[in-house]
């Protein structure tokens, strides 16, 4: 739901600011666009050349997340060249005529000619003629690959400790993220204005490979298969449905660096642009590096977009996809887009119908379990806006009769069939979700990028409360009424077999990479040494208060210096690995009501109050937390407290509930992440006898009593536990509304025991395979590194950023850059988070399944043989050192740091160990790590494929070959 949770925070964002845009404060030199008591802080200012600059004033820690947005998307992309906007997104990554090249004069000359073969290969239709061409193109792109320096724009940003270095392309927007340091503001600056200066589309055959591999995932995409069917639906002359931001496998295999380059020219121009920032920001030394490094770029006129008017849709309009995931059914309807006076009004309507807790939706259909699952969201948009809600079936039901449910329920809003003050309570749930989601300098970046793609003035944005604290239950019905009509397209996603068509691998000559090289452009950056900033490491004794009850349970103590909210857990060092009938336990309570309240009863109260309860049963613990506005603590911890004591059993709901966990566990064995990273990663570890195993089969399910289910619940404080509280009341206020009403016997009742699981050692290489229907192929490699050693967790820190990890790191360059044999790799040494359990050595490779053999030699090759590059090095050690040198652990999270810490036998934050040994670390000490722990293991492959076009004579040469059936890995 975190999706859901940025949807809302975006959509009603700043309810509770003042309505009133002012000139900025006297204390700037600027005139900056503000809102009187924004809580965002955030000021706006336009430079002359037309880009706007979005701010918003964090000071919680020394980092900035930064968003440079384009306005413009696929939406935009011509229609003999689909996909090129995100083609180009790949590409702005590349460099420029400074950045990325050792000898741009030599290296422009090939590019040119390398361009000029793509438009006549473009235009040629003799197949044969078309791969000479292609040949030429392959050569030519192997000398001209002598003069680029790969992934010089990710080690630069690396360098100055850059986390989350990434970008998308959605219909219309093409964003670039960094989360950086504040002290290197400048640095990044520097980079960014050089990268989007121009366009070099260098090593363009190679991320061109990578793209046909993101393409070919997409197709084992069910959710990408529906999501693009609606689109097709909704939007039968407009581009947000005409073509897709991926683009067509033809035209993909027939790009234009032309048109590349007339697209970047036409769009990506500073009056088309924004840098949003948001973080440890000086509002008027920020204005001041912008209009030094971007202010002389040139505006000019950007093209207009003629969004085609769409035909009224009349009746409703039903299609059929299959894929092999479970079965849904997805109802789209299509709106009006942002300028619409009353568009608005969505974000209301789709709290109404589904808030997670208190919706239509939630209680009627979810908790009332007439389906598995169902949530709805809005998609605001220039043009257009989509509403759309999802249903999972149960056991045995049709998608027809999901369907009828979704539609119903949307009824009932048209019939004004809901309580007066619900609308009220949404608003202050929205608060709520606010509160909580601007405490993170990306969904405040998200918010201004959303403003500005949509062309909001940041007042209307804030304006937004009087707006909605105005709306009344009539006007939300006639909102309904006038666009919830027989206007909707229904997709059903069956479960069955997906016909693909994949784009083919062109014949590719592995590129050499020049990693020991660097731009002059690079040379200067790197020799500009930046100011450091002093770690500051946690301490526990001092930032967290433990205090006791008057009946001896610990109680820890953080204070909520951020916002209105709080959260309330009792924590038992016991879970599912103890009592296999404890998550089902946790599980049956969402549908129980007590000796006074219903199920939905207790819903309603709770959501009035702007509070949510949660009981989650973990392996080896149980959380049962309490959260929300810190005004409604006392009048919830009473009710929280009468749930655990008082909820009664209820038949049906159980018999509902194990139905649907049976269903649950059939399409867990439809997913192929679940089999990958569940079933199979747990078989990979610990073989027969797995974790994820452990739990309670079909007999012993159907055999559940309810009332030992409730007793369960209500015995759950009856065992030793420990309390952390949150939020802005004191300690001694906590203690006391605690000791009122936290009822427990005078003897708590000792944990049970967990069950152990044993590792696997790995003394051999062997081969898991698990059938699946689809494009490609994922190999996941898995090694056994030892027990825990602390002395390790420095130096693997740098040897995954050196190695394994990002977009600069060895396994990138050589699996994609290098070789394009896929889309993503990676490799990464683990550390466990209890002391019984190992280090793991684990490599990744996703790809197309004629290239898995390829893929596999390659990536063992690196595991044995790791490339030596000085520089590099440095690079990824200054990076770990600047990561936490600025990282600070945000209040919330800090009980739950030291947990961990507690578990790993030290009381202490571990960045205060290994920062001092990560400055002493040599190039020496991370061979000598990889020599002692990588090179020369043996591995435990885990292949997912489809058998039939996977060759399994390739899987043979691996090691000993097992294929596994899902009921193996699983346990049911």
């Amino acid at each position: 739901m975190k999706i859901k949770l940025l949807a809302f925070i975006i959509g009603v964002s700043l309810l509770y600011s003042c309505n009133e845009t002012n000139d900025s404060p006297t204390a700037y030199k600027y005139n900056y666009e503000t809102v009187d008591n924004d809580i965002t802080n955030t000021l706006i200012y336009t430079l002359d050349n037309g880009l706007k600059i979005y701010m918003s004033i964090n000071k919680d820690e020394p980092r900035i997340q930064t968003n440079i947005a384009v306005n413009t998307g696929s939406k935009q992309d011509p229609s003999d060249a689909t996909g090129l906007a995100h083609y180009l997104e790949h590409m702005v990554f590349k460099g420029t005529s400074k950045i990325a090249t050792i000898n741009w004069d030599k290296e422009k000359v090939i590019l040119s000619e390398i361009s000029n073969l793509y438009e006549k290969r473009r235009n040629t239709t003799d197949e044969d003629e078309r791969k000479a061409i292609y040949r030429k193109i392959d050569s030519l792109s192997g000398l001209a690959a002598q003069y680029a320096v790969p992934n010089e724009y990710d080690k630069m940003i690396s360098s100055i400790g850059a986390k989350g270095t990434n970008a998308y392309t959605s219909v219309e927007r093409t964003v670039y993220i960094n989360e950086i340091p504040s002290n290197e503001f400048e640095k990044w600056l520097s980079i960014e204005a050089e990268r989007f200066s121009e366009l070099v589309l260098r090593l363009f055959h190679t991320e061109l490979e990578a793209v046909y591999e993101e393409y070919n995932r997409g197709k084992d995409n069910d959710y990408r298969l529906a999501y693009e069917t609606m689109s097709a639906k909704l939007f039968k002359k407009h581009t947000y449905g005409t073509q897709t931001t991926i683009g067509t496998g033809e035209h993909l295999k027939n790009p234009s660096m032309e048109k590349i380059h007339q697209y970047f020219n036409d769009w990506y121009v500073p009056n088309n642009m924004a840098i949003i920032l948001s973080g440890d920001i000086n509002p008027d030394l920020t204005v001041d590096l912008i209009k030094q490094y971007f202010g002389t770029f040139e505006s000019k006129e950007v093209p207009i977009f003629e969004a085609a008017v769409e035909d009224e849709i009349t009746e409703p309009e039903y299609v059929t996809v299959t894929g092999t995931n479970t079965a849904w059914v997805n109802i789209g309807y299509r709106l009006p887009g942002i300028k619409s006076e009353d568009i608005y009004m969505m974000d209301l309507f789709d709290g109404l119908l589904n808030n997670g807790q208190a919706g239509l939706i939630d209680l009627n259909l979810i908790k009332g379990q007439k389906v598995l699952d169902a949530y709805c969201y809005g998609d605001i948009m220039k043009d257009y806006s989509v509403f759309e809600l999802q249903g999972v079936p149960r056991e045995g039901q049709s998608l027809d009769e999901v369907k009828d449910l979704l539609l119903a329920e949307i009824e009932k809003i048209k019939s004004g069939d809901f309580e007066d003050w619900i609308l009220k309570a949404v608003i202050k749930n929205f608060k709520l979700r606010e509160q909580e989601g601007l405490l993170y300098n990306r969904v405040r970046a998200s918010l201004m990028t959303n403003a500005f793609i949509l062309g909001q003035q940041w007042s209307d944005v804030v304006n937004m409360k009087e707006k909605l604290n105005k709306v009344s239950k009539q006007n939300i019905v006639d909102f309904a009424n006038k666009y919830f009509k027989d206007n909707y397209v229904v997709v059903y996603k069956e479960n069955g077999e997906r016909n693909s068509p994949k784009v083919e691998k062109p014949e590719i000559t592995q590129v050499q990479l020049n990693r020991d090289t660097s731009s002059l452009f690079a040379e200067n950056f790197y020799s500009n040494i930046s100011s450091r900033l002093t770690p500051i490491f946690d301490d526990f004794s001092k930032e967290i208060t433990k205090d006791s009850l008057e009946s001896g349970i610990n109680l820890y103590h953080v204070k909520n210096k951020s916002n209105e909210t709080f959260s309330l857990n009792y924590v038992l060092e016991m879970g599912s690995f103890s009592d296999r009938e404890m998550a089902m336990a946790v599980e049956y309570l969402e549908y129980l009501g007590t000796d006074k309240y219903s199920a939905n009863e207790l819903q309603l109260e709770l959501f009035k109050l702007g509070l949510n309860y949660d009981v989650y049963a973990a392996q080896e613990r149980v959380y049962v937390t309490l959260s929300g506005l810190d005004e409604s603590i006392e009048e919830g911890i009473q009710l929280f407290e009468h749930i655990l004591a008082n909820v009664q059993p209820d038949i049906p709901a159980l018999e509902n509930t194990i139905l649907d966990k049976l269903k649950e566990r059939d399409d867990a064995k439809l997913s192929k992440r679940s089999i990958l990273y569940g079933g199979l990663l747990n078989y990979g570890q610990y073989g027969k006898d797995s974790p994820i195993k452990h739990n309670l089969n079909k007999e012993e399910l159907n055999n559940l009593d309810p009332n030992d289910l409730v007793a369960k619940i209500k015995n759950l404080t009856s065992f030793q536990h420990y309390i952390y509280y949150y939020g802005r009341k004191e300690v001694n206020e906590v203690k006391s509304l605690l000791d009122k009403f936290h009822l427990t016997p005078n003897e708590l009742q000792p944990i049970k025991q967990a069950k152990k699981f044993t590792e696997l050692s790995m003394d051999s290489n062997k081969v898991y395979f698990v059938n699946y229907d689809m494009v490609q192929s994922e190999l996941m490699m898995l090694s056994n590194a030892g027990p825990y050693d602390e002395n390790l967790l420095a130096t693997s820190k740098v040897f995954n950023e050196y190695f394994g990890s990002g977009l600069s790191s060895i396994i990138f360059q050589e699996i994609r850059e290098s070789k394009a044999l896929a889309y993503s790799a990676y490799s990464v040494f683990t550390s466990p988070n209890k002391l019984n359990k190992s280090h793991y050595v684990r490599a990744y490779v996703g790809t197309q399944v004629d290239k898995l053999e390829d893929a596999k030699v390659a990536m063992i090759d690196l595991m044995n043989n790791m490339p030596e590059v000085e520089d590099q090095f440095q690079s990824a050690k200054i990076a770990a050192l600047k990561k936490i040198e600025t990282s600070r652990t945000k209040r919330a999270s800090l009980f739950w740091k030291y947990l961990s810490s507690k578990e790993m036998g030290r009381n202490y934050d571990i960045n205060q160990k290994i920062y001092p040994e990560i400055k002493n670390l040599e190039l020496q000490d991370i061979k000598e790590f990889f020599n002692t722990k990588i090179k020369g293991n043996n591995y435990t492959y885990l292949v997912i494929g489809n058998r039939d076009l996977v060759d399994m004579e390739v899987l043979e040469k691996m090691g000993e070959l097992k294929e596994l059936s899902l009921e193996e890995i699983f346990g049911y």
